[in-house]
Parts: structure tokens; sequence; C-alpha cells
């Protein structure tokens, strides 16, 4: 999971609301006998909050490297992977595969949707439009 960060405005919005909280609670007490009697509280600035900046472009791209980079083959793992016999047959089942489908005759595996006829006739047709373009009645209830 990744880790999230608070701006560091968030730390100085915080300490500034915890001294404003301390000072309107310190002013609420009342001075003790024979002590003079406390000032008025200043009261601070309205604070503006704003949300969190988007990610730049950098940033989005050192996050997609470090969930999605995979280092490469070492030579030993390539090795045991079958080595350059293996690869080659990769390459020239992958070639002959293109190949194959540039050749005439060659169908797609998954055919488009072809739409099929309305399932009423003309007649059929003529009425259900007669009937939707009519106002309706005045002892019809809608549904």
């Amino acid at each position: 999971m990744p880790r999230v960060r608070a701006p560091a405005h968030a730390f100085a919005i915080a300490m500034l609301a915890v001294l404003a909280c301390s000072r309107s609670v310190s002013a609420q007490t009342q001075p003790a006998r024979g002590e003079p009697p406390l000032e008025a509280v200043e009261t601070l600035d309205a604070l503006h909050v704003t949300a969190q900046r988007p990610p730049t472009a950098q940033q989005r791209l050192q996050e997609h490297l470090q969930r999605n980079w995979h280092p490469p083959r070492s030579a030993e793992q390539f090795g045991l992977d079958g080595g350059v016999p293996a690869w080659l047959g990769q390459q020239l089942l992958r070639g002959m595969t293109a190949t194959a489908r540039t050749l005439p005759g060659w169908k797609r595996q998954i055919e488009p949707a072809i739409a099929r006829p309305p399932p009423l006739d003309d007649e059929q047709m003529d009425r259900s439009q007669a009937w939707e373009a009519a106002p309706p009645s005045h002892g019809a209830q809608p549904r």
C-alpha cells in the first residue's frame, strides 16, 4: 500500500489550530482572586484549507515504475528458461501467426454482431406507431 504523506503546510495549520484552541480555553477560565482580569482574546484570521494538490506527471511516473517495474531476466535465468532456441521458437511462432492473419481467406475468430430483423411486420409497426401518436384517453391511467 503506498504511503500517503501529509503536505508540509498541514502541520502548520494543525499547530495554529491547537494554538487557537489553547488560547480560547485559557481565556474562558476565570482569574484567581487578587489577580488582574485577563486581556481580551485576540481572534485569528480565517484559515482557508485547500485540497491536496494532484500529483505531477513525474510523481505519477515514479509511482507507476515502483508498482510495475520488473528487472530483466539474468543470463542464468534466460538459460534456465530454454535459452536462445526457446526464444527463437517464440519469435518464429509470433511471426507465423502475424503472417497467417494477412493471408486471403483468413477469418477473424470473433465476428462482429449483426442486427436481427425487427420482430414486428409492417402492419404491426403501423398500428404501434398510431397507438403511440394518439392522445391518451381520459379513462386510461399510467402504469
